[in-house]
Formats: C-alpha cells, sequence, structure tokens
C-alpha cells in the first residue's frame, strides 16, 4: 500500500477540489499522486414500461451531445437517495414510486475519489420538471430493445450509462 507523506491542497471549486500527494511506494521509492477529490454521484436507469428514460444534453468539458442516465452530484447533507429523487425531478420532471440501490462504483479510481451509486427508478409519476439554470436537457423515451445497439453503434458514450445499461439489460436489475 502507498503511504502519504505530504498533500498540498491546490485548489478547491464547486463541484471538485484537487490535490497534489507525495507518496512512498511499497518499493520504497517516492511518487506524486494528483487526487481529484468528488462528493459523489448518484444516477438512476428510469423505467416507464417498455422504454427507458434518457437525458441528451451538451457537455462543456467533451464538446458534445450525449445521452445519460439521469445523474447529479451529492448536496452536502443529502443522502444518495435524497439526491437522487431531487435530480429525477429536477432533469426529467418524473418522481420514482420504486426506488431501488443496485450497485456501487468508483468512476474513475486512478485519479479521482468519486463514486457513483446507481439506481433503479420505477413506478414513476410525472411532477414539473426543474431543471438548474445551467442545464439544457432534452428528455428522450428509447425503447429498452435499442439500448444495445445505441451502446454498440456509439451513439451512447458515457461510462456510467453504459455500465448501469448494461448490468440492466443482463438482467441484474
Amino acid at each position: 500500500k502507498e503511504r502519504c507523506l505530504e498533500t498540498r491542497k491546490i485548489y478547491s471549486g464547486r463541484v471538485v477540489a484537487l490535490r497534489i500527494d507525495r507518496v512512498m511506494l511499497p518499493s520504497g521509492r517516492k511518487s506524486i499522486r494528483e487526487v481529484v477529490e468528488h462528493r459523489g454521484a448518484v444516477a438512476a436507469i428510469p423505467v416507464k414500461g417498455d422504454k427507458i428514460i434518457l437525458i441528451r444534453q451538451y457537455r462543456y468539458p467533451v464538446d458534445e451531445v450525449i445521452y445519460e442516465i439521469p445523474a447529479g452530484t451529492r448536496e452536502k447533507d443529502e443522502t444518495p437517495d435524497e439526491t437522487m429523487a431531487r435530480e429525477l425531478e429536477e432533469e426529467i420532471g418524473y418522481r420514482a414510486g420504486k426506488l431501488t440501490h443496485l450497485f456501487t462504483f468508483y468512476s474513475t479510481p486512478g485519479f479521482t475519489t468519486e463514486k457513483i451509486s446507481i439506481y433503479l427508478a420505477e413506478e414513476l409519476e410525472p411532477v414539473e420538471r426543474r431543471p438548474e439554470h445551467d442545464e439544457n436537457i432534452e428528455v428522450v423515451e428509447v425503447e429498452k430493445e435499442r439500448i444495445p445497439e445505441m451502446i454498440k453503434n456509439g451513439e451512447i458514450r458515457d461510462g456510467k450509462t453504459i455500465a448501469a445499461l448494461c448490468y440492466y439489460m443482463l438482467g441484474a436489475g
């Protein structure tokens, strides 16, 4: 296991913080680790009959409009369940009568602490959509049978979305 010798926070923002750690490797050599600290996120597979509700939105870091499942960053004092319920209302305008935690994973453990909890959202009831001021989201209902092809042909390219949908399509959800 690596041992931290020194840590230096170099940035702290609304979504992430960045620190540089000097570490001692098991071999006795020293190295540097750049770590993006993140509070964690949630995402859900909203199922409505034989359809899955996806969103399409522009993502500035990759300069593309992409398909995703509804997701969001946890607020400081929220439980993952509370964050997920809020995000479903904000992004797609539904409340889940049944919200089931499926699994939690590290998004990119080589450089970030971010963990994403994946949920299955069922028994959807329409509510007023409340998108955040900086979100421009298109809600898209997709036939379940189209999902594997959308992943194979690159229409769906977001990692958390692919992981969640593959898990669900394999019958694990």
